[in-house]
């Protein structure tokens, strides 16, 4: 096991060297266990009671590494095969990813045969990111709430307004206000998925939940839903992609 250093601070929260991970570790008062929250982006968050002391609380986390270092493996793998700097997803088609320095201040992105050229200043891979970032969130507002609306035609499933999220955990969501709100990495999934996603918060416009009901009504807008479904589970990584 790795030894355990002495956490030092940022802001009111303990970052500390664990058993095999650095982890966050925030102090709660009337917190009854430890708990231990691993983001997409592989962050490792653990929440514990104020009165346990550092030796119990890390001796807590270190009953729990094999389980934290299988889902970081994971996560991983996820991000390797879903790197923005060396591979990247536009609607389900894969892009080789080429840095380029240019002339434009505030960057640029743009794709041939294939091939998605980015552009900055310095060439660097930290712009680079926030280069892409930026075009993929302009690029799923553009096209994703013309693709709502017309889905919103097709099924007669109506709702008032469409957000643009940074969903850590969730590609999309429906309020019983009648609003729609989908994870702007949809724009890089495949197009059939995305629609199925759009029909299936549509879908919750009628049933807000997941009853049988609600089911029988995705079924009948879109029959592969759980082929759909199958392709989401697998590339989960996408969701941990441009995030710090």
């Amino acid at each position: 096991m790795d030894r355990i250093l002495l956490p030092w601070y940022r802001g009111f929260v303990a970052v500390i060297r664990g058993p095999g991970f650095e982890y966050e570790l925030i102090r709660r008062p009337g917190q009854k266990r430890i708990n231990i929250r691993i983001s997409q982006a592989g962050k490792v968050t653990v929440s514990a009671p104020r009165e346990l002391s550092s030796v119990q609380i890390a001796s807590g986390v270190a009953a729990k590494r094999n389980w934290v270092l299988k889902h970081l493996t994971r996560l991983q793998a996820n991000r390797d095969q879903h790197d923005p700097l060396q591979r990247l997803l536009v609607r389900g088609i894969p892009h080789k990813v080429v840095l380029k320095t240019g002339r434009r201040k505030r960057g640029g992105v743009e794709i041939e045969d294939g091939v998605l050229y980015v552009d900055t200043l310095d060439g660097s891979e930290e712009v680079s990111v926030s280069v892409i970032e930026k075009w993929l969130i302009k690029l799923a507002k553009e096209e994703l709430e013309e693709k709502v609306q017309e889905i919103s035609r097709k099924t007669g499933i109506g709702f008032k307004r469409i957000f643009f999220r940074n969903q850590r955990t969730r590609w999309g969501s429906s309020s019983g206000l009648g609003n729609i709100s989908l994870n702007w990495r949809i724009i890089m999934i495949p197009p059939a998925v995305r629609d199925y996603l759009i029909i299936h918060e549509l879908c919750h416009q009628r049933h807000l939940n997941h009853s049988p009901a609600y089911w029988r009504l995705v079924k009948h807008y879109f029959p592969d839903y759980k082929k759909a479904e199958a392709w989401l589970k697998a590339n989960r990584g996408i969701m941990g992609l441009f995030r710090e």
